[in-house]
């Protein structure tokens, strides 16, 4: 048997430490990165879950058929948002609505609900006033740039109505 000099036990325990150091060191980086990489996915605004999700896939047809109501009554829409927002981050929205014989359509109760498409869990509802000759009004906060989902809820129409719109500012 040979025996090993005391150089060559000495570079061995060396290599030992090296070799577990740099695993251990590997080991590290990956937790650091997953760890990051977890922060981030759970604390993004941007992920959101939209309330009542698997109810409103069994309504499908329902939710479907309100929201192509106006256009199966041949109600003429109009949504307008306004570009610019004011000093507190409202902005105008502007429904029009007239009938199938271009007669203003009054008497709604329209309720709606706008949210960012980068923080879609911060939802904001609001209630469009009647100001007559089929045209609602309301100034909901919308000062953020970027994609803006506007939903609108039409009551007292007959059937149920909703509008949707996308806007970007």
């Amino acid at each position: 048997m040979s025996s090993k000099s005391d150089d060559e036990i000495q570079s061995e325990r060396k290599a030992k430490r090296f070799y577990i150091g740099l695993v251990l060191l590997l080991f590290a980086i990956q937790f650091t990165i997953l760890g990051t990489a977890l922060k981030l996915a759970i604390g993004d605004p941007a992920l959101a879950v939209v309330p009542d999700y698997h109810q409103a896939a069994l309504d499908w047809d329902a939710i479907h058929a309100a929201s192509s109501a106006a256009a199966k009554q041949g109600w003429d829409v109009q949504i307008d948002v306004s570009d610019v927002a004011d000093g507190r981050g409202l902005r105008a929205v502007d429904l029009n609505m007239s009938d199938d014989r271009g007669q203003p359509v009054t008497n709604l109760t329209v309720v709606g609900k706008v949210y960012h498409h980068a923080d879609a869990d911060r939802i904001e509802r609001f209630e469009m006033q009647d100001v007559g000759g089929g045209r609602y009004l309301a100034t909901p906060p919308m000062a953020r740039p970027g994609l803006w989902q506007l939903e609108l809820d039409i009551r007292n129409a007959g059937t149920p109505m909703t509008l949707s719109k996308t806007c970007e500012f």
